[in-house]
Formats: structure tokens, C-alpha cells, sequence
């Protein structure tokens, strides 16, 4: 869509809320820097491109944040050029929102092994197990062994979706695929990127239903 007034642009970019904006300077009223400063002032992250055939005007557009400057008569290539730039900017800014919004993306934990630290991400982890002295976290990365207590690793996983369903074992909600009964008094908790099962107590099935408001029995 394209339009010649000014203001009926800016009114329209705040009714849409557009990712991308082309503008002309030269625009009826006020100019195209006018309201390219209009947009900015509400919203910020608006993509502003500047098409025209005033070419000595790049100054004051990339002054109001001018992602690009296009002059007439456009070529193909350059257009193309600055379509891929807009595409790979947006991609980019869209990861660092969901990236920012998702803690598990971020967030790590750091862990002793073998007489060293090491980093893990949270969201990697599938499970954690005892195995003789040691603890085994199984991640979608590998396996880590660590002398520090279930304990102390269950609290350090206590802000994120980890859950204690047995005394042996930590499990990510997250990856949980599916929970199967096991005996009397227990089940088998069937979890992604891993064949391996964690086993459940009933009353702990319970406990997290509870805690997290699931129903695992409807």
C-alpha cells in the first residue's frame, strides 16, 4: 500500500504496527523525515527504508535511523540486495526476542567434573541420575559426571520445569514424552532425544500434578 499523506501514513503505521516502512522525503504536509521521526518516537524497532530521488537527503535519514537509502532509478540488484539485509535483520532481532523470553535458551548451570567447571545449558538437560558417587546429567549434548548431590544440583534447577520424580532421579518436564504405569506403585516416564526411561513413583505422579496443574490420568 502506498500513500501521499503524511499523516494519514504515520496514522496508519500506528493502527498496523508494520515491521517495515519505505518512505519518499519528499511527501505533501510534512516530509517523509518528518514522519519517519513521528515513527520512531512510538515505535522504535519500525524498519525504516527511504526511497527516492532526492539523493542528497543520507544524512539526515540515518540521523531518524534509516535502515537503508535507496535512490531512483532503483536497479534490481541493489533492491534485492537490501530486501535480503531487512530479512536477515528481522531473523535476527526475532532470535534475540524469543531467546530473551525463553530463559531455558539462555540459562546455564555450572557444574564441577573431574577436577574442573563446566557450563551446561539448562534446556539441554534431559535427565539427572544417580549412578555410585557420582551424578550423570544426561543432556541432548552428551553425558556429565559430577561428585556434587542431587540435592545441590535439584536446587540449582529450582527456578525451571526440573522435577524429582524418584530419589534417584531429576527429570526436565520439558522433555517428558509420555508416562506409562510400572507396577503397583509406580510408572515409567518416557522422555525425548534419549532411550532411556526414568521410573515415577504414583505419589510422585501426584505431587506434580499438583505442583504444575496437570491431570496425567485424564
Amino acid at each position: 500500500m502506498s500513500y501521499f499523506s503524511v499523516l494519514e501514513a504515520v496514522r496508519l503505521v500506528k493502527d498496523l504496527a508494520p515491521q517495515v516502512v519505505f518512505l519518499d522525503v519528499a511527501m505533501p504536509g510534512k516530509d517523509g523525515l518528518d514522519a519517519a521521526r513521528e515513527i520512531c518516537d512510538f515505535n522504535p524497532k519500525t524498519t525504516l527504508i527511504f526511497a527516492t530521488a532526492y539523493e542528497n537527503f543520507t544524512h539526515q535519514a540515518f540521523e531518524v535511523y534509516a535502515f537503508d537509502y535507496l535512490i531512483k532509478p532503483y536497479k534490481i540488484a541493489r533492491i534485492r540486495k537490501t530486501m535480503e539485509r531487512i530479512r536477515s535483520n528481522l531473523t535476527k532481532a526475532e532470535q534475540a526476542e524469543n531467546a530473551t523470553n525463553n530463559p531455558l535458551q539462555t540459562s546455564k548451570i555450572l557444574i564441577k567434573e573431574e577436577g574442573k567447571k563446566i557450563f551446561v545449558n539448562v534446556s539441554d538437560i534431559i535427565f539427572l541420575t544417580r549412578e555410585g558417587r557420582f551424578i550423570v546429567i544426561h543432556t541432548t549434548r552428551g553425558e556429565f559426571k559430577t561428585t556434587e548431590t542431587l540435592e545441590a544440583l535439584e536446587q540449582k534447577l529450582s527456578e525451571y520445569s526440573f522435577f524429582r520424580s524418584h530419589r534417584g532421579f531429576i527429570i526436565n518436564l520439558n522433555m517428558v514424552k509420555e508416562i506409562q504405569p510400572w507396577g503397583r506403585k509406580t510408572c515409567k516416564v518416557i522422555l525425548n532425544n534419549t532411550e532411556e526411561s526414568v521410573i515415577m513413583t504414583k505419589a510422585r505422579v501426584r505431587d506434580m500434578e499438583k505442583r504444575f496443574g496437570l491431570n496425567m490420568r485424564s
